[in-house]
């Protein structure tokens, strides 16, 4: 009985190996892209209320717009 138990045990160890094996390593550049990034505040466009953070928005005498379009389109109709 000792010898299957013993067997069974060397069998799930060998599958173990196997399996951890199959998987890839994760590299350096792999768990950095892992970690997340603090949350970017999210201004809406004032022509189309498009939501966007802000680093992506155009702010223009306090407004913000999601494209250049629409800050010559709102130029153009405030004139």
């Amino acid at each position: 009985m000792t010898k299957y138990l013993l067997l069974i045990g060397l069998a799930w160890v060998v599958w173990w190996f196997w399996r951890k094996s199959r998987i890839s390593p994760r590299t350096g550049a792999d768990r950095h892209d892992t970690v997340q990034r603090e949350a970017e505040r999210m201004v809406a466009c004032t022509r189309c209320g498009v939501n966007q953070p802000v680093s992506e928005s155009i702010l223009v005498r306090g407004r913000y717009y999601c494209c250049a379009a629409h800050l010559d389109d709102s130029a153009s109709n405030d004139a």
